[in-house]
């Protein structure tokens, strides 16, 4: 789930997992296309698909930055050799 604001600051909520991402509860890629932040904090669970999800926007909005990603987020994101897109 998102929160949008209007600083150009989008908020992912709730669990970035598989399941989630299948029943379409966060939005395409496009909604961050105007986005300068994404805050990650308030993500309590995230797996490979997740950071797959993360990874895409990065690669289809490069001027995005991620902000407040969790240790579980800058783990996997090391394991999976995507780390660099959250420094």
């Amino acid at each position: 789930m998102t929160a949008g604001r209007d600083d150009g600051v989008m908020i992912l909520q709730g669990n970035l997992v598989l399941s989630e991402l299948s029943a379409k509860k966060f939005p395409d890629i496009t909604a961050y296309q105007n986005k300068k932040v994404i805050d990650l904090q308030q993500i309590t669970n995230i797996d490979s698909a997740g950071i797959a999800y993360l990874v895409q926007i990065k690669t289809s909005c490069p001027g995005v930055s991620f902000k407040d990603g969790s240790d579980k987020v800058l783990i996997l994101a090391d394991l999976y050799g995507v780390s660099f897109f959250f420094k």
